[in-house]
């Protein structure tokens, strides 16, 4: 006689259950983004161009000084330097939004290495003046007003939603990481020459213009467009009537401005 067939009866969830995310690794978790091959290649070729930046903005400010023996000039470039993100940057995310966003940051990225060399050149040949490098600084300014809300569009193509918020954090890192190594390889290179400074700054821009050359990414164009004002208008409206992002703007120009 055969024995009567058990019924395993399958155990009662609980709202207590480990979620499947903490059950991975916790450095599979941290740098969860770097999984996508086009973050992971964006993000090395940002930081050595980040790295690069700082270089120069380390030597430009003693370069500076040292021609014009004035701190009212070191205030005045980086003014310079930051007016045509303050006034362009709207109309650059307006842009970023109807056009390819690689596209656009080669082109900025070009522009930056441009000036960057140019600075190098002028301070190798000795014909360097102060108004030399503000209107550069100004120029360097207006490509980073474009070039900046295109690579912050460009993050969310490059990994899936759940990872996001990694990819945020991960790019904030990158910028802090090349803001303390940047300064401390502008000390060792300065002792060469501050044109060595720019010249690597040059250089710099190479890695990430082959990094976004080699993104596996297509742009899709947006069916609706309308006109660049009307996008501003509707950008300004939403962040003002999001208490957050309003809360977040006012905390970050604060910190900025001290």
């Amino acid at each position: 006689m055969a024995e009567p067939e058990s019924k395993v009866q399958p155990a009662p969830q609980t709202d207590c259950e480990t979620p499947p995310a903490l059950t991975q690794p916790f450095l599979q978790r941290t740098l969860a983004a770097f999984t996508h091959r086009d973050f992971r290649v964006l993000w090395f070729g940002a930081f050595t161009s980040t790295v690069g930046t700082w270089m120069q903005k380390v030597a430009q400010s003693w370069l500076i000084l040292d021609l014009s023996k004035s701190s009212f000039f070191l205030g005045l470039d980086d003014f310079l330097g930051q007016l045509p993100i303050l006034l362009f940057t709207l109309v650059g995310g307006v842009i970023a939004d109807r056009h390819d966003r690689r596209r656009l940051l080669l082109a900025s990225q070009y522009v930056q290495m441009t000036t960057a060399f140019s600075l190098a050149a002028l301070v190798f040949f000795g014909g360097v003046r102060i108004w030399h490098i503000l209107a550069l600084s100004c120029v360097t300014g207006l490509a980073q007003a474009f070039g900046g809300p295109a690579y912050q569009s460009l993050i969310p193509s490059l990994v899936n939603k759940k990872e996001l918020p990694n990819a945020i954090a991960l790019n904030s890192i990158q910028f802090n990481l090349a803001r303390v190594f940047g300064p401390l390889l502008a000390g060792a290179a300065m002792a060469i020459g501050t044109a060595a400074c720019f010249g690597l700054n040059g250089l710099s821009f190479l890695v990430v213009i082959v990094a976004l050359m080699s993104l596996h990414i297509k742009h899709i164009k947006t069916v609706d467009r309308k006109p660049i004002l009307q996008e501003m208008k509707g950008g300004i409206a939403y962040a003002r009537s999001e208490p957050s992002i309003l809360a977040l703007t006012v905390l970050a120009f604060l910190t900025t401005f001290l």
